[in-house]
């Protein structure tokens, strides 16, 4: 079985789990905010430490910059629009309709890279796309929305789409033509920046109870868990096939939904229990 396999599995547990804290921070009061700009800074620290102590050579410094650049934008342009959709649309669509981005990325891979899916595969990213669907109506759930202007908001959401594409897409070609580490690092720095400077747009009414230093410490542990997890999913990107990864890697917020079942003994639903199924389903036919 092929090594990006168990690399995109990798992933998959490590950035769920890095998910989950996100649940845990919700569940402390604490700020998301915080959080997220403490392991921000966690990976981009580490991985620019990792990057000078390997001394890796980078052979095009302006293209490591472009693609890093590229993926941050994407990053928080899908996050931004992301948010503003919800103000517009009701989370019930905006949710499951955002996950859906993942078909621009198989098509790019199909059309544009020559990968080749055996029917088993084809029907595996189809299981996965309608667990993203199913589990992501159940997390929309509980955050119903009101409509105000359904044609602006299906703009948003379709940005949002194309923007997490391109996003997954900018990876494929980091993995493949420039060292993961530094890209790592530079992308990381280019997010922190902008997180910074978009703070009160992607984290909008906050109103954080908790104790700070734990929202530090619980976003330094994000950080070590998203810096193992990314680079886990870059490496699956350069052994394998972008369309399969990407199909996998999208599932990572199912370990989210089951941690929040097993310790805070959140309600599964059948929906949920579908969506784990056919997560699970979709996994094993996407095997190599």
């Amino acid at each position: 079985m092929a090594h990006w396999y168990f690399f995109s599995l990798a992933a998959l547990l490590l950035i769920g789990l890095q998910r989950f804290l996100y649940k845990v921070t919700a569940a402390s009061g604490l700020s998301p905010g915080l959080t997220t700009l403490s392991f921000m800074a966690t990976v981009a620290v580490l991985s620019s430490a990792i990057f000078f102590v390997v001394d890796v050579r980078i052979a095009s410094f302006g293209f490591l910059l472009l693609i890093s650049l590229l993926n941050s934008l994407t990053f928080v342009t899908a996050t931004l629009a992301h948010i503003q959709a919800l103000k517009h649309v009701s989370a019930g669509v905006t949710y499951p309709f955002i996950r859906l981005n993942i078909i621009l990325v198989v098509l790019f891979s199909v059309i544009f890279l020559g990968e080749d899916l055996v029917l088993r595969q084809w029907i595996g990213v189809m299981a996965s796309l309608t667990a993203m669907v199913v589990l992501t109506r159940r997390q929309a759930a509980d955050r119903p929305g009101r409509a105000f202007s359904v044609s602006r908001g299906i703009g948003l959401i379709f940005l949002a789409m194309l923007a997490g594409a391109l996003s997954s897409i900018s990876c494929k070609f980091a993995a493949v033509y420039t060292s993961k580490t530094a890209f790592i690092a530079v992308s990381y720095i280019f997010s922190t920046f902008f997180s910074l400077l978009f703070h009160t747009r992607m984290f909008p009414d906050q109103k954080p109870t908790g104790d700070w230093k734990k929202g530090v410490m619980i976003g330094i542990c994000m950080g070590l868990l998203n810096l193992a997890g990314f680079y886990a999913y870059l490496q699956a990107l350069s052994l394998g096939p972008l369309s399969l990864v990407a199909s996998i890697n999208g599932l990572h917020f199912v370990v989210a939904v089951v941690l929040s079942v097993i310790i805070y003994r959140e309600r599964l639903r059948k929906s949920g229990l579908l969506g784990i199924g056919l997560t699970v389903l979709s996994i094993f036919l996407l095997r190599s």
